[in-house]
């Protein structure tokens, strides 16, 4: 029905899967990205009441466990994508996020943590079989549509989870300390989100072929993830792949913690991380929707140019933090000097660009990674996690030791490096082998796959990962 719908309206047939996708992204998210904000808050708020039951910080404790994990599993995630198949890998993988909204009911220390490190699992899983299935749905001269398409729907979680903060933190009087009816009631709320996620993946169409060939054992798996090790365009991509890490973490923890911290501003009380998550929303979905039409207007927009635009905006962002923020912002309250006097929407504006500019290097690693890596992918987006993961432990590792300007500092840092390095990678492969690749690396990838369609075109039904 969605496919007669798609070709009454001249789409094409991926399209709807594409929406689909984003949608069961976006759902999941809604749910496990609003939690992220109050979970150090609820969590304190039972340690207050229930000390024994446990700790004040277990929030802070839970999230350095989610990413260990995450780290390490993403060596083992594709040889389960593989068994299995992209969208089962995903199903299972969402189950798991339904598991973890659960267990705030019941929290306690070894319920919490054990949870932790399962979700850590998930997400290397979840974040494995997407970069797969899009590799598996994307057909020739779409990657960059597809990738952009299916950002900007996925963050359109934390307009909901915006809404939601709102709504909570008004029905709280925003205290510091929710009581356990309230908690409860949030995160069965926000697991009917995340359960919607489930139907939604399970729904999906599978276009994995699990034959015998494609099971590969352990050691081959493992084996084929450390070969891209030594491939130079992997090396070259790592150092977006850990500028990535660094702005998550920022992005996720560090400026909500400065804005949350920075009592500059009097009357301005916990609804401004709500209203964080509603421009930070606006953000990704307008940026992951603009590079998607770009990219169709504009043949290879999805690469270079797209992070021409996001390193101004990233540089506009970090030095309008550094000016407007106390340097001691990120650690603990604070009313410290600034540079420039501070101002709710110009916090918000940052907060915005910051949004846009994840939206852009999400976008590209996405479409590289698809472009130049169709016959491992499981491999290269795991790898990419990785090193994602790699940066995002440290970050929070050293953010409770370094200021904010340090901070700033770091990340700048890692940006230029990102920036050289794909600029390096650009040159070396030439135009051809991005841009052009988008168009016809689908088609030459494994030709006794391509078989005529009932409308007498030539399409790809499955991409077997190797």
């Amino acid at each position: 029905m969605i496919n007669e719908l798609s070709a009454r309206f001249g789409l094409d047939k991926e399209l709807p899967s594409v929406i689909q996708l984003g949608l069961a992204f976006m759902l999941v998210f809604t749910g496990f990205d609003t939690q992220a904000y109050v979970t150090e808050t609820a969590l304190h708020s039972i340690s207050l009441r229930e000390p024994d039951r446990i700790g004040p910080h277990a929030g802070y404790y839970g999230l350095s466990i989610t990413y260990l994990t995450f780290t390490a599993s993403t060596f083992f995630t594709p040889l389960i994508v593989g068994w299995i198949g992209a969208k089962w890998s995903m199903f299972v993988a969402s189950l798991a996020y339904t598991a973890f909204m659960t267990t705030f009911v019941l929290v306690n220390n070894y319920l919490f943590y054990a949870m932790s490190a399962v979700m850590g699992f998930a997400a290397a899983l979840l974040w494995t079989a997407h970069g797969v299935y899009m590799r598996e749905i994307t057909t020739a001269g779409n990657a960059s549509r597809n990738s952009g398409l299916h950002w900007g729907l996925n963050f359109g979680s934390l307009l909901f989870g915006g809404v939601m903060l709102i709504l909570i933190f008004r029905i709280t009087g925003q205290s510091q300390v929710m009581s356990m009816e309230v908690i409860t009631y949030i995160f069965e709320g926000l697991s009917v989100f995340t359960v919607l996620s489930n139907i939604l993946f399970f729904l999906l169409p599978d276009f994995s072929e699990r034959s015998a060939s494609s099971k590969a054992n352990f050691c081959t798996t493992i084996g084929r993830t450390f070969a891209l090790l030594r491939d130079r365009r992997m090396l070259l991509l790592s150092a977006m792949f850990m500028y990535n890490g660094l702005i998550l973490s920022f992005y996720l923890s560090i400026y909500p913690s400065c804005l949350s911290f920075s009592k500059s501003l009097v009357g301005v009380g916990n609804e401004i991380i709500a209203y964080f998550a509603l421009v930070t929303s606006l953000g990704q979905i307008s940026g992951g929707f603009f590079v998607s039409f770009m990219s169709k207007q504009i043949n290879g927009f999805g690469y270079l140019p797209t992070m021409l635009l996001a390193i101004p905006i990233n540089i506009i962002t970090f030095v309008g933090i550094f000016i407007t923020f106390p340097s001691d912002a990120n650690m603990r309250t604070s009313t410290g000097p600034t540079i420039l006097p501070p101002n709710l929407f110009i916090w918000l504006f940052f907060g915005l660009l910051l949004a846009i500019g994840d939206s852009f290097w999400n976008t590209i690693r996405t479409a590289v990674l698809t472009g130049l890596y169709s016959k491992n992918s499981s491999q290269a987006f795991a790898l990419s996690k990785f090193f994602q993961c790699l940066t995002t432990c440290a970050s929070f590792f050293y953010t409770g030791s370094v200021n904010l300007r340090i901070e700033l500092l770091i990340i700048s840092i890692f940006l230029f490096f990102a920036s050289v390095t794909f600029g390096v990678l650009y040159r070396m492969m030439g135009k051809e082998a991005l841009d052009v690749r988008e168009n016809v690396e689908a088609v030459v990838i494994d030709l006794h796959r391509v078989k005529p369609s009932d409308n007498g075109h030539r399409k790809i039904n499955t991409i077997t990962m190797y």
